[in-house]
């Protein structure tokens, strides 16, 4: 009996430990709920929360992207009818002026065709001037223009264009003076047609060329001859008169070319040579504005002028220069300004002057009525 009570007491012992044990894990248990509850329950009626608001937000979104959509169609409507009636006030602004502008007009045309019509009853009721008198006095003054022209500026289509207008202006006219004005007038127009064509443009543009090609030449000096140095020279330069020659000799000692022609041909030192070129550009600019001008003469001494220069300051074995020098020969010879017919006697007649009287028959009738 002993034994078993014994063996029976660590059984009671075991089982109250485990006991307590499953109370503390119960405990613990209620008060991991106890915890949860206290602090889960908020969190997890905040996230409702927040779920809801976001349900809320979501539907407030969705309305408002209805509305709007529901408003869009007519807030573009309202905008374009809006720019629409505003284009158009605009327009009907801008047409309102035109049409006072054009009014404007009209009125101002209709104003200025009244006031030609009484300017025009007036002129043929104070001048009294019958129209082959006019078309006559037009002719006149298309006759004396074209004269003009010829003089001045030598423009031979101008005044065959002038001539050519009188002549159909006197066609109009029915007496006898206007006839022998339409003979005199082609026999003008006739003689200026048969003039030669003078190729200005050709001409200025040979000039311009040679002027490219003298540009490149390499213009000499002759008749240098070098001379020795002598002691007294180099002691007093000023006493020498031909100091300057042998400075130069000296100098171009170095660019001595000898040719069966000239014993010494030297470059030009370059303030020289400068000069000479500028000089060359002086001659043919004269040469073009007497070509322009139409005076001949002076563009044949031009020309001369030239070519002379160039064979004065070139090598004669130089091809270049050679070629120039038979350019401008064979511009000299062309006729630039052949003569012109004269109109005075066709003015003449259109102020019925008589014809004056040449100087020495003045003279022989009144040596003869002394």
């Amino acid at each position: 009996m002993s034994e078993q009570r014994v063996a029976k007491k660590p059984s009671r012992t075991g089982g109250w430990i485990t006991r307590s044990l499953l109370l503390i894990l119960l405990l613990c248990l209620a008060a991991l709920g106890a915890a949860g509850y206290y602090y889960g329950l908020p969190l997890a009626n905040q996230l409702l929360d927040e779920r809801d608001s976001i349900k809320a937000s979501v539907a407030e979104l969705e309305a408002s992207q209805k509305s709007a959509l529901d408003t869009i169609p007519g807030q573009v409507d309202a905008a374009i009818t809006e720019r629409l009636a505003a284009v158009v006030q605009e327009q009907d602004k801008k047409l309102s002026r035109l049409t006072g502008e054009v009014d404007r007009m009209t009125a101002s045309e209709q104003r200025l065709k009244e006031a030609l019509a009484r300017a025009e009853a007036q002129l043929e009721r104070q001048s009294g001037v019958d129209q082959a008198a006019w078309r006559t006095a037009e002719a006149e003054f298309n006759v004396r223009m074209a004269s003009q022209r010829l003089e001045v500026a030598r423009d031979v289509t101008a005044a065959l264009v002038l001539l050519r207008g009188a002549d159909q202006l006197l066609a109009g006219v029915d007496t006898g003076k206007a006839e022998s004005l339409r003979r005199l007038v082609a026999s003008n127009i006739a003689a200026l047609s048969a003039l030669p064509q003078v190729d200005r443009i050709g001409l200025l543009s040979q000039l311009q060329a040679l002027e490219q090609q003298v540009g490149q030449l390499e213009l000499v000096s002759l008749g240098f001859e070098p001379q020795p140095l002598s002691g007294s020279a180099s002691d007093n330069p000023s006493d020498s008169p031909s100091f300057l020659q042998q400075a130069i000799g000296v100098l171009s000692s170095y660019f001595v070319v000898t040719t069966l022609e000239s014993s010494e041909v030297r470059p030009l030192p370059s303030e020289w040579a400068a000069l000479a070129q500028s000089s060359l550009t002086a001659m043919f600019e004269q040469a073009r504005l007497a070509l322009l001008m139409g005076d001949e003469p002076n563009f044949v001494a031009s020309v001369d002028r030239t070519a002379s220069f160039i064979k004065r300051h070139s090598r004669a074995d130089d091809s270049r220069a050679i070629s120039i020098v038979e350019s401008l020969v064979a511009l000299r010879v062309i006729d630039i300004a052949p003569p012109l017919p004269d109109l005075s006697e066709t003015l003449r007649v259109f102020r019925d002057e008589p014809r004056p009287i040449p100087e020495a028959l003045a003279d022989s009738v009144g040596g003869g009525t002394e």
